[in-house]
């Protein structure tokens, strides 16, 4: 039943294209990698221009536990949500309780009268019509994956870090006004830029925890996995795995660390593709770590790359994997398989010699790493490269 209600709904929900841009969580055709694609093209740009970018990151406090029933049901019905569909969704949610049991005493029963079932099926959909319209009144540019949140806006002049702050004041307001809050720890100001003088402003918000700064003197990488937890986190996993799994034989090591070591290593390659010495490192050290706990050698004079050698592993840095999952992207946006557009700049080359097939692309001009190796210029130059068949063909299956 539960399936035929979320079909209905989103069926209504895309007829009327109710769901901002912006939104990206538990979309077709949207992901966390086609978010980072868009934003981190916006800012690698600012770079590019030595201009100046002001970022603040949002987090709702327990968001799904947080959404009011009654609420909810005004903004079911402000989106045409009514009927059966209006009936069944009040019923699914009213009539709740819940206790708490501590060293086997249980609290009283005390009724639930706000949260949206996390696990089930059309969670997420009322989570996302609820939260819909907080961008109603904001100029700047956000983006959203879920509960999850980025605002930012190119400064120019204290005109536009007046404006950020407006906007930040009217995101207050709505949490207020719809009994939502931000988490205060996972909020924070970032500034992008590389100028030696940038324009620092001091945003005021309930939300904010103190202002980052990122000028010419940080070495920025947009892909670098040492800015997300994608590192800490593979290297967490596969020191559990070695105290568990030491006596077990060689193929259930290398498995359990292809399927929850691997793709901590490997998420959203699409966007985080390491260029620097060090960011490579980084990655390969986790692989090298993980060849040792497989064979069971930890002798310190083991090469490590002949184990990785030995296990036929290839290095994670290598064209064939990331470069391929970039390429791969681009050609879905080509082909609209993403709902995320190509940006302005892409255009046909003006010269196409002998070598080259006739979808090459124009290369844009770059004279910093951190936007030379950004998703959209590097997938171009992937592109170009590409044999004629690979660029041609209409279906990704066939590429």
């Amino acid at each position: 039943m539960e399936h035929d209600v979320l079909s209905n709904t989103s069926k209504h929900v895309s007829r009327y294209n109710i769901f901002v841009n912006e939104q990206h969580g538990f979309r077709q055709k949207l992901s966390t990698n086609t978010q980072l694609i868009s934003a981190t093209h916006d800012w690698a740009h600012t770079l590019q221009c030595r201009g100046q970018t002001d970022v603040a990151f949002l987090d709702f406090q327990k968001a799904f536990d947080r959404v009011p029933h009654c609420h909810l049901e005004t903004k079911l019905k402000f989106y045409g949500i009514t009927g059966d569909t209006l009936r069944w969704t009040t019923a699914l949610l009213s009539d709740r309780q819940q206790a708490v049991i501590v060293n086997g005493s249980r609290s009283s029963w005390l009724s639930v009268t706000s949260g949206v079932p996390q696990g089930s099926v059309i969670g997420p959909a009322l989570f996302l019509l609820y939260i819909n319209d907080i961008t109603s009144n904001i100029q700047s540019t956000m983006r959203r994956f879920a509960d999850d949140s980025v605002i930012y806006r190119d400064i120019h002049s204290e005109d536009d870090n007046i404006s950020l702050q407006h906007d930040l004041e009217v995101l207050s307001t709505w949490s207020k006004v719809w009994l939502m809050s931000f988490n205060v720890k996972k909020c924070a100001v970032l500034t992008i830029t590389r100028k030696r003088r940038p324009n620092i402003y001091n945003y005021l918000h309930y939300a904010m925890n103190p202002s980052l700064e990122l000028t010419a003197t940080n070495t920025w990488e947009l892909q670098s996995p040492k800015t997300s937890d994608g590192i800490n986190n593979a290297s967490k996993t596969l020191g559990l795995l070695r105290r568990t799994l030491a006596p077990c034989p060689k193929t259930v090591k290398e498995n359990t660390y292809k399927a929850l070591v691997l793709p901590k290593l490997e998420n959203s390659s699409e966007a985080w593709n390491p260029y620097t010495s060090q960011c490579v490192e980084n990655l390969e050290r986790i692989q090298r770590a993980a060849a040792h706990f497989v064979i069971r050698d930890y002798r310190t004079t083991t090469s490590s790359s002949s184990l990785v050698r030995q296990l036929r592993w290839e290095p994670l840095h290598v064209h064939t994997r990331r470069l391929l999952a970039q390429s791969t992207m681009f050609f879905k946006i080509r082909q609209q398989l993403v709902n995320i557009s190509f940006p302005a700049f892409i255009t046909p080359a003006t010269y196409i010699s002998r070598n080259d097939h006739s979808l090459k692309l124009t290369v844009p001009v770059t004279t910093i790493d951190s936007y030379k190796f950004s998703f959209y210029p590097r997938a171009i130059r992937i592109w170009n490269c590409l044999p004629p068949q690979a660029v041609t063909t209409q279906t990704l299956a066939a590429s």
